[in-house]
């Protein structure tokens, strides 16, 4: 059996769920004037905030592990960040900015967390929802420094990111589980509705927002940020998992992480800081495109 045909069930079990849904999610916006923001805000504040609890509440926690996939997650965004810097070393701050931006943070909600889950089912995803949540507070702190280029407080931006609610959703989730506290009936209920809506709304939004990204015809930065993100910083993550004597399923899900694109919030911090948002854009939706073929190629290793 040839490479390729071992990858295309892969591709078509795992993979083509995901990008049909944020196809139909892109076609629906041509259609209808669709208002991305809020049903950014109903996910950012209900429907992943409830997934992350309802993961990590039902999940058996090996608490070292979870340590460990903190870790990995850190050090593979500090250092695909460091790599970024230096491949832009002869850049203006701002494009050097938008290189560090889209070489450090991966989009681990909107496509890691339901590939995380079509690949591994619920395991997957509880385990691909710690290193979620770990990248989602450094794009929410650090990022915001290196898009502002300096400019915003470091003290202000955590400030920000202690206002998502995905990080108390993590920490209520853990506690529950180590303290062996069951919620009620009636709140679980509640909770698993809201969780149930965060991948399918997640894929609609990614659509919704990669059709709407300004794109720039051809940039230099473009192919050194894709091969950063898509290349570098997966197989960073496979060395760190090995060094750090991660193996089996919490391995493969921090692999698989780290393979992801560009997060889409990086448009969204490069338009609020004016760093070169266009070209984040172009990167975020080449990054996004051409990961159909890189994450084939990692799952066909992982699976």
């Amino acid at each position: 059996m040839s490479i390729l045909q071992a990858i295309l069930p892969i591709f078509a079990a795992t993979l083509l769920p995901v990008f049909l849904v944020a196809g139909l999610g892109a076609l629906l916006a041509g259609f209808i004037d669709l208002d991305e923001r809020t049903l950014g805000r109903v996910i950012f504040y209900l429907a992943t905030p409830s997934l992350v609890l309802r993961s990590l509440y039902q999940m058996e926690i090996d608490y070292g592990a979870l340590q460990r996939i903190a870790l990995v997650a850190v050090l593979v965004a500090f250092t695909m960040g460091a790599v970024a810097w230096l491949a832009g070393f002869d850049q203006a701050r701002g494009r050097r900015a938008a290189l560090i931006l889209t070489g450090a943070v991966s989009n681990n909600g909107n496509m890691g967390l339901p590939i995380c889950f079509f690949a591994f089912g619920a395991p997957g995803l509880s385990l691909g929802a710690v290193y979620y949540v770990v990248t989602s507070f450094l794009s929410n702190t650090l990022g915001v420094v290196v898009a502002s280029a300096g400019s915003a407080p470091l003290g202000i931006a955590l400030r920000n990111s202690l206002r998502a609610p995905v990080l108390y959703a993590a920490i209520l989730g853990v506690t529950l589980n180590r303290t062996g506290i069951t919620l009620p009936t009636g709140l679980f209920r509640a909770v698993d509705l809201l969780a149930g809506a965060a991948i399918p709304g997640m894929l609609v939004l990614l659509g919704i927002q990669l059709r709407n990204a300004p794109l720039r015809q051809s940039d230099p930065l473009i192919p050194r940020a894709v091969a950063i993100r898509l290349i570098a910083a997966p197989l960073l993550a496979w060395l760190l998992t090995r060094m750090l004597g991660l193996s089996g399923l919490t391995q493969n899900v921090v692999i698989l992480q780290a393979s992801m694109p560009t997060a889409v919030m990086m448009g969204v911090l490069a338009t609020e800081y004016d760093a070169a948002p266009r070209l984040v854009a172009t990167i975020i939706f080449f990054s996004t495109l051409l990961s159909m073929i890189t994450l084939s190629v990692v799952l066909w290793y992982i699976l």
